[in-house]
């Protein structure tokens, strides 16, 4: 009887997690509070039990939770303050200057045409240039569009992003019970091996996002240094959406790249050139000195498997599933390692 009790409650929270995947508005709340606990939680770890001077007194958790909170606030504040003010001018620069770029690029093709036509290139060769050509202004209008959608979207769901805070103090406050709830669920056989798995899953997750985001910070903040010294056009918005494309392995930083050198090249072929060194160089200093030594080894998955799920996952669920394909795939390894292998 208690067995079949067991596994009554499994079914319970898979029809929990079901109806929780049916209610998408939830996603961006809790994610950016996941993102958050696991980000702020080595600070209210070394908070907690920490004395109140020159009384006795220490922190509890749920105090340094919330002495945590209001740092994480702070830092919040000083970059919209700082980065995201001077942002949003020069992104409306750039959406104002579109129309320009889009004639700039159409007098690019003109030329490739007629210099096309003076070497008599053949037909197919041709059209393959004309159609990388017309790819390029898709593409810049995909991406102005995009991030545009993307502002916009973050701007109407403003009070859903209000729970975030108080979401974010909870998990940090109290993981340990919200673990235990999720493990009483399990078979009381099974419990020892569920609380592994969400052990190793936290460890996964919280180097996961803690590396990223330094990576994404460090990339986002040499690429806006380069193309500010290089006088490329819109640095800022260029940073940043390196530190978005980031966060796609293996071909984000393509991803990242291609506007900053689309831009080099209408202002001059010698400046794509120096875009071009610029982000190769910066591509060996990632694969070589960053990711060794803030990714480490927290996720270990074979690029194969890396290409794989990004494909997947972006035909699936776009840009968003991009972003979460390598740590999904990657807790899923930690399950698949203590159930499906398990003797």
């Amino acid at each position: 009887m208690a067995k079949w009790i067991g596994w009554l409650r499994v079914a319970i929270t898979i029809g929990g997690l079901y109806l929780l995947s049916q209610m998408t508005s939830a996603y961006l709340p809790i994610i950016l509070a996941v993102v958050a606990a696991f980000i702020l939680n080595p600070l209210v770890n070394r908070l907690t039990g920490t004395r109140l001077w020159p009384s006795t007194v220490t922190l509890s958790r749920g105090m340094a939770a919330f002495v945590a909170i209001i740092v994480g606030a702070v830092v919040v504040v000083m970059i919209v303050i700082l980065v995201f003010t001077p942002f949003v001018s020069e992104f409306g620069s750039f959406i104002s200057s579109l129309p320009e770029l889009a004639n700039k690029l159409q007098t690019f093709a003109g030329v490739l045409e007629l210099r096309a036509n003076a070497v008599d290139i053949p037909a197919n060769l041709r059209s393959l240039i004309d159609q990388g050509v017309a790819a390029v202004g898709t593409y810049l209008g995909a991406v102005a569009k995009t991030a545009l959608n993307l502002t916009i979207g973050l701007a109407t769901r403003i009070i859903e992003l209000v729970v975030v805070p108080v979401l974010t103090f909870y998990f940090l406050r109290d993981w340990r019970e919200l673990r235990d709830c999720v493990l009483a669920a399990l078979p009381p056989v099974s419990r020892v091996t569920g609380k592994q798995i969400v052990e190793e899953m936290s460890l996964v997750v919280s180097g996961y996002i803690r590396g990223q985001v330094t990576l994404s910070l460090i990339i986002g903040g040499l690429v806006f240094s380069g193309m500010y010294f290089l006088n490329v056009e819109y640095p800022l918005v260029l940073g940043l959406l390196s530190t978005i494309t980031e966060t796609i392995p293996i071909i984000g930083p393509i991803i990242g790249a291609a506007p900053a050198v689309i831009l080099a090249y209408l202002a001059s072929p010698a400046l794509a050139v120096k875009v071009v060194i610029f982000y190769l160089v910066i591509h060996q200093l990632e694969n070589h000195i960053l990711v060794p030594n803030v990714m480490g080894h927290t996720i270990d998955l074979h690029p194969v498997t890396v290409i794989i799920s990004l494909l997947v996952s972006g035909e699936l669920f776009g840009m968003a599933g991009m972003i979460l394909a390598v740590p999904v795939v990657a807790l899923l390894k930690v399950i698949f390692k203590h159930i499906w292998f398990h003797d």
